[in-house]
């Protein structure tokens, strides 16, 4: 293990959501000399620790939890800078820096870089947003027909990446993934993938205990805290699973009960989507099917002469 941690500058842990990423992170970390940075775009904000299961005290430093306010924009292109200060300082102090988190965005534009789009025009913006507002729930067809690259690659109910990718197209008559295909990478270090990967009914299962965990412990009370900043429905902490479905139970269009089991299944919805991600994105990676050491060790001496 030594000998293939000294062959990287920083290592990924990756995996859906409840799979034990925080837990085995803290356990490399105590093991190797290593310090944790958040690579998931909920995590970051700090009204919303219990329904993120935002890591705890530990005595191991943990990097860009809970540093945001509920008002700002947790952006890839924000994130990404502080992630190559801290990764730099992590090495220059001789620590492992260990980024730990289920956000394909981020990851993706650590490992190629952030895309060259041109800057949109603020008139244009605004056009596209106006344009969702007034279309509604028919607004991903009309960006589909317009950019017929993106069925299977942004999910109609996902209002922000369609704007996004309805904006790059109309400044700069190219799909969005045409300027995506154009990134490189931008530091100069070597990394390694672990993708967790657990069985899906136990994942499903830890999924389900994890909710009821929440609500259990003062979810229903953060989602109330947030209720009172009287944010827009647009923020990106709004969209937090968990919150939109609580949000329905304190307007009395849910019971507490039909909140949680749809909380749940956007969980487990969420947690399929990045496993696929996962699969399909990440090219060079070691598999865990358990966060341990010890089967990461295993499988590190199953495939030494692959990595």
């Amino acid at each position: 293990m030594l000998e293939f941690l000294s062959a990287i500058d920083f290592l990924i842990v990756a995996g859906p959501t409840a799979s034990g990423k925080s837990g085995f992170a803290i356990e490399l970390a105590e093991k190797f000399n290593g310090e944790i940075i958040n690579a998931d775009s909920m995590q970051v904000y700090k009204d919303l620790s219990i329904l993120t299961a935002r890591p705890g005290e530990s005595t191991i430093p943990h990097r860009l939890y809970g540093v945001l306010e509920a008002h700002q924009n947790g952006s890839v292109a924000w994130w990404i800078s502080e992630v190559y200060l801290l990764i730099k300082d992590c090495i220059r102090r001789s620590k492992l820096p260990i980024i730990v988190g289920g956000t394909g965005l981020y990851l993706r534009t650590l490992t190629h870089g952030l895309s060259p789009v041109p800057e949109i025009e603020p008139e244009l913006r605004q056009k596209v947003r106006n344009l969702c507002h007034e279309l509604g729930s028919t607004f991903a067809e009309y960006v589909f027909e317009v950019d017929p690259l993106l069925k299977d690659r942004v999910r109609p109910s996902d209002p922000q990446r369609l704007c996004r990718a309805l904006e790059v197209f109309w400044q700069t008559g190219h799909s969005i993934n045409f300027w995506h295909g154009k990134s490189k990478p931008s530091h100069p270090y070597k990394y390694q993938y672990v993708v967790i990967e657990p069985d899906r009914f136990q994942l499903y299962e830890q999924i389900n205990n994890r909710f009821q965990f929440m609500v259990e412990n003062g979810a229903i009370e953060e989602v109330q805290n947030l209720r009172k900043l009287e944010l827009s429905a647009d923020s990106p902490i709004m969209k937090a699973i968990g919150v939109r479905e609580l949000n329905a139970y304190l307007d009395n269009h849910l019971t507490l009960d039909e909140a949680m089991q749809k909380a749940k299944q956007n969980s487990r919805n969420y947690a399929k989507r990045q496993m696929t991600w996962f699969r399909g994105q990440v090219s060079k990676k070691i598999v865990i099917c358990s966060p341990y050491i010890d089967t990461l060790l295993r499988k590190l001496a199953e495939n030494k002469d692959k990595i």
